[in-house]
């Protein structure tokens, strides 16, 4: 599925995300239209969904069942991902970042991913016992949009100074601003 997705975002560059349809990306990339939606549910799907969410998503457990805090778990899971994600897929990474900044579908479909990701680790967390799932949610939020505003940032300066030093900068200001 990688390579629709590859398809679709040469596409939406090219053409403007509201140009192109499900249609089109799936005769480019020779599949049935029913096998995009299967795999990546809506067309702001195409911008959104990677292989590295599970990652991070088996990262964040193992980490948070090893013992760690849910912040240590969350650093690990993150950067078992990132050098993939962010240094060798940089190019694409920052092509659908900025889509989903300027395509207010794809945002809102980004916000309603984060919510619904956040809810997942916060029961993972909750279930390693080191939060009750309220408090989990509360501080995966928090997190959930610091990550956000970093990867703004990032792309904001045009992937300048690595994504690691904007998501670690973000993740400081964070801790930093809760007491205790």
């Amino acid at each position: 599925m990688r390579h629709v997705q590859s398809v679709a975002l040469g596409l939406f560059l090219e053409r403007g995300f509201e140009a192109v349809t499900v249609e089109e990306v799936a005769e480019r990339s020779e599949v049935s239209a029913s096998t995009v939606y299967r795999y990546f549910g809506t067309k702001e799907g195409l911008v959104l969904h990677d292989e590295f969410d599970d990652q991070v998503l088996t990262g964040l457990t193992h980490f948070l069942h090893q013992g760690l805090t849910p912040w240590q778990a969350f650093e690990g899971a993150l950067e078992l991902v990132g050098e993939a994600h962010f240094v060798v897929e940089e190019e694409a990474t920052l092509a659908r970042i900025r889509l989903c900044l300027q395509n207010p579908s794809v945002r809102a479909a980004a916000h309603l991913m984060l919510e619904e990701m956040v809810d997942g680790l916060a029961e993972i967390t909750a279930k390693a016992g080191h939060l009750t799932f309220p408090q989990a949610r509360v501080l995966l939020g928090g997190i959930g949009g610091a990550l956000f505003a970093a990867l703004k940032n990032w792309h904001d300066a045009g992937g300048e100074g690595g994504w690691r030093r904007h998501v670690s900068e973000a993740v400081e200001t964070v801790k930093s601003s809760v007491p205790g």
